[in-house]
């Protein structure tokens, strides 16, 4: 059972062309210390008036993969190539911005793709960096350490951590030495009020010389959003889909995922000073009856009832400058610089505690 503490250290000393080591914390994208806890969280979404499966629980090995392919092959999701280009295009400047030597932390690693800009133009002046990937899918950080490992060989230090943000951030964060941690992607993707108490977390402990690069989705256009996160091509209902399969495969669940349509809707938040948001379900198709072994549990749907795939409705936030510039000041976070293009904003960050 994974526990909480640190529990497992894979060293690969018996293959001298890799460089890695991978540290495996609770893997549960949640504040709970406890696995079984995942159990609790997942009764009380379907036992509710308003039924939810947490945001986190998609992405188990498979659903990660499916994410992966959603990004690389999606037409319509338009983030993924705007942020590539942004960070392609930024790169030297942030570089020249930021004070080196560093440890570079990439939060919600995946592949890792976007972040090799930052590895290749630091090692264009340094010899060796420190690189620490981090993800709540094993899968993902230990195949990305694996292929860097292969790519950087020594040049590349690589420390990897599972974990859900609460548990691996301090970690992260108690690393020696000067820090520039990066979050690409990642963070707007959670419910707003977990944003906020995540980047509070990150802002206490942050020391002066450490610097905070995220970027966020800064695009309005309701149909832009919708094709994106609803696209024709089905990548993403596959990713949305995965909740079913794995309550099947875990849990001893019986859904017939045929019976359940991926739909969502682009929503502005009544409160301006926060931003709109994808909220997404599951439609059921039928009037139906699952039962879940694992939960010891029954759960009804009516024809057209909606499964919501977040724990607050919506996730995926939009923001507006404006919108950032309040989510930072919520956040005790001091803008160092922001680039930006017409769908994504990259800002650097330092704690104002």
């Amino acid at each position: 059972m994974i526990q909480d503490l640190f529990v497992c250290r894979l060293f690969h000393e018996l293959q001298p062309y890799l460089h890695y080591r991978l540290r495996i914390f609770n893997a549960v994208w949640s504040e709970k210390n406890n696995p079984m806890d995942v159990v609790e969280e997942l009764k009380r979404g379907l036992n509710g008036s308003k039924k939810f499966v947490p945001f986190w629980y998609k992405f188990d090995e498979t659903g990660c993969n499916y994410y992966n392919e959603n990004i690389q092959h999606n037409e319509y999701y338009y983030l993924h190539k705007s942020e590539k280009q942004l960070i392609s295009e930024n790169v030297l400047d942030l570089m020249n911005t930021v004070t080196q030597p560093f440890l570079l932390a990439d939060l919600g690693c995946g592949t890792a793709e976007k972040t090799k800009y930052f590895i290749d133009e630091y090692l264009t002046k340094e010899s060796t960096l420190t690189y620490m990937p981090v993800d709540i899918c094993k899968d993902s950080v230990e195949t990305t350490s694996r292929t860097l490992s292969e790519t950087y060989a020594k040049r590349l230090i690589i420390d990897g951590i599972v974990g859900d943000y609460h548990t691996v951030i301090p970690k992260v964060l108690n690393y020696p030495g000067q820090k520039l941690i990066v979050w690409l992607s990642g963070l707007f993707n959670l419910p707003y009020s977990e944003q906020i108490a995540l980047l509070v977390l990150a802002s206490q402990r942050l020391s002066d010389n450490d610097r905070l690069l995220v970027t966020f989705d800064i695009t309005q256009e309701k149909e832009t959003i919708e094709n994106a996160y609803i696209d024709p091509s089905g990548f993403l209902a596959k990713v949305n889909l995965n909740v079913l399969h794995r309550l099947n495969k875990e849990m001893g669940a019986n859904f017939d995922v045929s019976q359940y349509k991926y739909e969502g809707e682009f929503i502005l938040d009544k409160d301006h000073t926060k931003p709109g948001n994808m909220h997404r379900w599951l439609r059921s198709l039928c009037k139906q009856t699952c039962l879940i072994d694992g939960l010891n549990m029954k759960v009804e749907f009516e024809k057209g009832e909606k499964l919501q795939l977040s724990e607050e409705g919506g996730t995926s936030y939009k923001y507006t400058e404006n919108q950032l510039n309040i989510l930072f000041q919520r956040s005790n976070l001091k803008i160092v610089k922001l680039w930006k293009n017409k769908h994504c904003a990259m800002v650097l960050l330092k704690t104002s505690c």
